[in-house]
């Protein structure tokens, strides 16, 4: 590493959103993208290497073993390596009893229980060289202090491992949140924006 590092971290907080939806008719942002400075210049967040290698740590939580851990990442993955103007690819390595958010070097995702968190499902975070600019890696925990599942149909007491995972990928990948708020003061009070979108910040309530 050329220079010092520094972590950068970006959080899904969840929740019940209390307020009424009602029709969005103008267009909103899918994503936003990161940017950093580094050395006096400004970056825009991407992999100067690919594919990315990552790592999946090798403990599951009730519900959820490793081997289903690393399937449904997988297939997270898979969704965004399958969008067509995707120039980004990724490469599982291998299970590490190494936690995320561990500075080594690689690309970690797993769970940690960080009850403390109450309303934070999932985090990703980044080591940037500060000289360079590179981004040398980036980790993904699950807060194992909620309940997950793995389970095709989904379950309505649990939260779905897959759909979570897509939404934090997208942070790995260097794609922000979309739009630029999460709610916009309408006359009939507060609406949501954009969320059909992958990268919506709020996760809309347990089983959905």
């Amino acid at each position: 590493m050329t220079g010092r590092s520094r972590r950068l971290a970006t959080r899904v907080a969840h929740g019940v959103l209390l307020v009424a939806l009602s029709c969005w008719t103008q267009p909103a942002f899918a994503y936003l993208k990161f940017g950093y400075e580094a050395n006096g210049k400004a970056h825009t967040l991407k992999w100067t290497t690919v594919p990315v290698q990552y790592f999946v740590t090798d403990a599951g939580v009730d519900g959820v073993s490793a081997t289903q851990f690393q399937a449904a990442i997988g297939k997270a993955f898979d969704a965004w390596a399958a969008v067509p103007t995707a120039s980004v690819s990724y490469q599982f390595s291998g299970f590490t009893r190494s936690l995320p958010n561990e500075d080594d070097g690689r690309s970690t995702l797993g769970f940690r229980n960080e009850a403390s968190l109450d309303r934070v499902l999932a985090s990703t975070s980044y080591v940037i060289d500060d000289l360079t600019g590179e981004l040398i890696e980036a980790d993904i925990f699950f807060n194992s202090a909620f309940p997950w599942s793995v389970a095709t149909p989904g379950e309505r007491t649990r939260w779905d491992l897959q759909s979570i995972a897509v939404h934090e990928i997208g942070h790995l990948s260097g794609l922000g949140h979309s739009e630029i708020g999460e709610t916009e003061l309408s006359a009939s009070g507060r609406r949501v924006l954009s969320t059909g979108s992958v990268m919506f910040p709020i996760a809309l309530g347990i089983g959905d």
